[in-house]
């Protein structure tokens, strides 16, 4: 019977089709099984044969090889040898098998004798229907011998009187001609096998495919696994055992240079053997040519790397075309699959590849070729003084380092290996920009460091990306060493506003907010010196500005800040995909500035803008946050499933890159679209790893996680937490907050307020409303209302407290931030309850639970649930608030305080604030007379 090592995944459909076919009894059907090798056709048989075994059914099983086509009625033989799991049958399958195995005679008399043979074997099986239901599966029908073929093409024009469903498995396109035509019959049912869906991959990526010890795939590493498998499994499987390496290097598995390093695994084997290993030695030769010629696929490219004659080529190239070993696109010859042709890379010897590839190089050149063809062979012939190779792959290096930097690290390192003579220090820094910039970020610093002490000519540049390198590594002292040495080396203009620009980048990060003001406005102004301009780089000017914009915006200079920004906007818009490419570290904060002026619309189209151009240039380095910035601005928009999918990028590249800060802050972006998809027990580990870790390096990021962590906090209902966290973070200066200043002063008050103590709460809020009116973007207004409401309502000021919250509602629906309003709504609902309005708190609670389930956020959803679904009470118990009836419910069911905390996410202390507030509103001293008081007004 057909046995795999792993489970049938997906096929729902298809099963329930041939389930279906045992349940219409009728009485005799053909089922053709077609799909691409490694599609799951013989998982899908071991399926059915399962299914049917279940029930009772008889079932026997044979599959056809490619290796025993000579041997006659070889599939059928196979199935008939079933004999021993069948007792009752076994006579039957015995008898059928001694039929098949006498001697035919030969002429007119074999033919006649060979049909009376099939019609005896036809009534065979009548005689074994009578026993019931008969199922025969058989697989690789395309390699069925003659005979077999004539079988089944028999049985399907002459079909027995018996119950039988009989599948044959085949490779889309394989038929064998003897079954073409009866196989258009109407007693025959065609079931097409197709890709793995996205979530059906999902499943084998992530139960199957996940051996123990290993790293879980992210989301987007196995969309990506998916997408490069074209949904089939075989091929999943294969790229699952690969190596860990960055979602974005999967692509390279295509490449000529990547062929060799694919691991040998049982599922490539299988690969191998299913595809190549029958092929004679010259189609073999042919097919590991092929892989070695790549692009250049043709029967000329062919025949010079095999050293064959074209005549031979020519037909195998055809016999491979048929066996679906290589495909058309177009008029060009390709492999199905790049796992293919790894494949058939892997059959040859490393020593006939290297040769192989010098002949293709040589090839190409008497052909004219460009010298980025040619350098695609070359990379895997050079050797070690081959001076005339290591100026092929420099040359080639230097044309596509701007679009591709990771193939021209390769070259320009091949040619060093090569020539390690000529390794000026322009070859180096050449090596250290193209590792750089393709996200080997401790390789290119390195480098780096060894052209910096050596003070050549390349030294200006290096410094330049070293203190970058530094930077996305977190190593902003050694970054601002380097650059502050610089530039009191440094006296000539031309020189020094890149430093400078780079300077305020290294400010802003370590939250030095009028220094990087200062150091952007040097640079613009030693810009705008018209002997300069010239020899500016555009994005130079663009960066500066960005910069200056948001320093000014988190001195909370919110005038110069608005302008500053859109000039900044004006002057990156302005810019060609070409010159953004070299200043791309500075799209994330100008679409940063713009998320936090409530800009949104703008902030995507920059980083949409900033991670295609990174895609298209290779730029791998500032890829996670641009991921991270997107993560935060969906986040707010509600766009919940896609800011994970960002944050989850983020992750991904930056665990890549080595970058343990981009890392941390990765995670403190997830935490909140995660809260909101998977509740607590999902997202406060992320927060956790804030609070008790070392800590980020980076004063900028410190803040924006600040602000993120203290929110997730509050919502899990741990309000001491917060204002411990808080206290500890943030002073009462809003410089260095920018507008978020605003929120992070309001929800301390909230904290505040929730502990008790209202003084403090009111304190805060004072300052929240101070940063609001100072200028800050319209939305934190909905948070300082928020604030209020909170407030208003501690104080027993429930007129008060609804039109803060209504006013914290309309402001949120105006700046379209649907969980913020979800939230609001809710916060206006337990005015409404408190006031003993229930009908209004009904109301918001089901229109807060739309929001939040239109954006995809179950959690705070089934919160609004629970509340609105308790919001009916009447009485003095309607005036308690949500968390009160919540902490009185919990008292009827016998749990301590610290009991209560850990079920609803509070300290035990907050758990007696809502007690003596619930005591004083019910007028009960103790926890017999709230319970018996809650049970009377049930």
């Amino acid at each position: 019977m057909f046995e795999s090592p792993r489970p049938l995944v997906g096929r729902t459909a298809e099963l329930a089709h041939l389930s279906g076919l045992l349940d219409a009894r009728r009485q005799w059907v053909f089922v053709l099984l077609t799909g691409e090798p490694g599609i799951g056709k013989t998982r899908m048989l071991g399926a059915f044969a399962d299914h049917a075994r279940e029930r009772g059914i008889m079932t026997i099983a044979g599959r056809a090889t490619e290796f025993e086509r000579s041997a006659p009625y070889g599939i059928v033989q196979d199935a008939l040898a079933d004999a021993h799991q069948h007792p009752d049958l076994a006579g039957h399958l015995d008898g059928l098998r001694a039929l098949l195995s006498r001697e035919s005679g030969t002429g007119d008399l074999a033919g006649l004798d060979r049909h009376r043979r099939f019609r005896e074997m036809r009534q065979g099986v009548e005689r074994m229907g009578e026993s019931g239901t008969l199922v025969v599966l058989m697989d690789d029908v395309q390699w069925a011998d003659d005979a077999s073929v004539e079988v089944i093409d028999y049985h399907i024009r002459h079909p027995p009187n018996t119950n039988a469903v009989i599948v044959l498995a085949c490779r889309t396109g394989e038929l064998p001609k003897g079954l073409a035509r009866s196989l258009t019959s109407a007693n025959v049912v065609n079931l097409p096998i197709g890709p793995l869906s996205a979530a059906e991959a999902d499943i084998m990526l992530t139960g199957q495919l996940s051996p123990p010890g290993r790293r879980q795939l992210s989301r987007p590493g196995r969309r990506r696994l998916y997408e490069r498998s074209g949904g089939n499994p075989l091929f999943l499987e294969i790229l699952a055992t690969l190596p860990d390496t960055p979602a974005a290097d999967l692509a390279d598995v295509t490449e000529t240079g990547a062929l060799s390093e694919v691991t040998r695994t049982d599922a490539l084997d299988r690969l191998i053997v299913a595809e190549l290993a029958g092929l004679d030695p010259d189609r073999q030769l042919v097919a590991q040519a092929a892989a070695v010629a790549g692009d250049d696929l043709d029967v000329a490219s062919v025949a010079a790397v095999s050293g064959l004659d074209p005549r031979t080529v020519e037909p195998a190239l055809d016999e491979l075309v048929r066996r679906r070993v290589l495909g058309t696109a177009g008029r060009a010859l390709v492999f199905r699959h790049p796992l293919v042709r790894a494949a058939a890379y892997q059959l040859a010897g490393p020593s006939w590849r290297r040769a192989a590839h010098r002949r293709a190089a040589e090839h190409l050149l008497s052909r004219g070729a460009s010298d980025v063809r040619r350098a695609v062979h070359m990379e895997h012939a050079i050797g070690v003084g081959d001076t005339d190779g290591a100026a092929l792959l420099v040359s080639a290096a230097g044309a596509v380092s701007v679009n591709a930097p990771a193939t021209a690290a390769r070259w320009f390192r091949a040619a060093l290996e090569a020539s390690p003579a000529d390794a000026t220090p322009e070859l180096r820094m050449s090596l250290a920009a193209a590792l750089a910039v393709s996200g080997r970020l401790e390789e290119a610093r390195g480098l780096l460091d060894e052209l910096v002490r050596e003070g050549d000519g390349s030294r200006d540049q290096a410094v330049g990306l070293l203190s970058a390198m530094q930077r996305s590594l977190g190593r902003l002292e050694e970054a601002r060493a380097l650059l502050t040495g610089e530039l009191a080396r440094v006296d000539d203009s031309v020189g020094r506003p890149p430093l400078l620009v780079e300077l305020a980048a290294i400010d802003l990060l370590q939250g030095q907010w009028d220094s990087a003001a200062d150091n952007a406005s040097q640079a613009l102004d030693q810009i705008l010196d018209q002997a300069n301009q010239a020899s500016t780089r555009s994005g130079t000017s663009a960066s500066a500005v960005t910069l200056l914009a948001v320093a000014e915006l988190y001195r909370c200079h919110f005038p110069d800040g608005y302008r500053l920004l859109a000039r900044a906007k004006t002057l990156m818009d302005a810019l060609t995909d070409r010159e953004l490419c070299d200043d791309l570290g500075f799209v994330a904060p100008l679409a940063w500035g713009e998320f936090i002026v409530d800009h949104h619309d703008d902030a995507l189209r920059h980083l949409a803008r900033g991670l295609q151009v990174a895609r298209d240039h290779g730029r791998d380095n500032v890829v996670p946050l641009l991921h991270a910035a997107r993560a935060m601005v969906r986040s707010a928009l509600g766009e919940i499933e896609a800011a994970l999918a960002d944050a989850e990028e983020a992750e991904e590249i930056a665990r890549h890159l080595g970058s343990a800060e981009m890392l941390a802050f990765a995670h403190v972006v997830k935490s909140r679209p995660l809260l909101w998809r998977a509740g607590p027990e999902a997202a406060v580990p992320l927060v956790e790893e804030v609070l008790h870790g070392p800590g980020m390096r980076s004063a900028w990021w410190r803040t924006i996680a600040d602000d993120v962590v203290s929110e997730v906090l509050l919502s899990v209902g741990r309000p001491e937490d917060c204002r411990r966290f808080l206290a500890a973070r943030v002073g009462g200066d809003p410089s260095g907050l920018g507008p978020g200043a605003a929120s992070v002063f309001a929800r301390r008050a909230r904290a505040e307020a929730a502990c008790g103590d209202l003084t403090a709460a009111g304190q805060w809020y004072e300052r929240a409303v101070a940063v609001v009116s100072s200028g800050a973007p319209p939305a934190r207004s909905a948070d300082v209302e928020t604030a209020h409401a909170t407030l208003a309502m501690a104080a027993d000021r429930p007129h008060e407290a609804e039109t803060a919250a209504r006013e914290a509602v309309e402001c949120l629906v105006t700046a379209r931030l649907p969980v913020g309003e979800g939230f609001a709504r809710m916060l206006l609902a337990e005015v409404s309850a408190d006031a003993g309005d229930v009908r209004t708190a009904q109301e918001q609670l089901g229109q807060a639970k739309a929001l939040f389930t239109r954006v995809g956020a179950p959690w705070p959803a089934a919160q609004a649930g629970r509340r609105q679904r308790g919001a009916a009470a009447h009485g003095a118990g309607g005036r308690l608030s949500e968390r009160e009836r919540e902490v009185v419910e919990l008292v009827g069911e016998g749990l301590t305080n610290r009991q209560i905390g850990e079920r609803l996410y509070l300290s035990p202390r907050t758990v007696e604030t809502h007690l003596a507030r619930v005591f004083r509103k019910l007028g009960v001293n103790t926890r017999a007379a709230l319970v018996r008081r809650s049970a009377g007004q049930a």
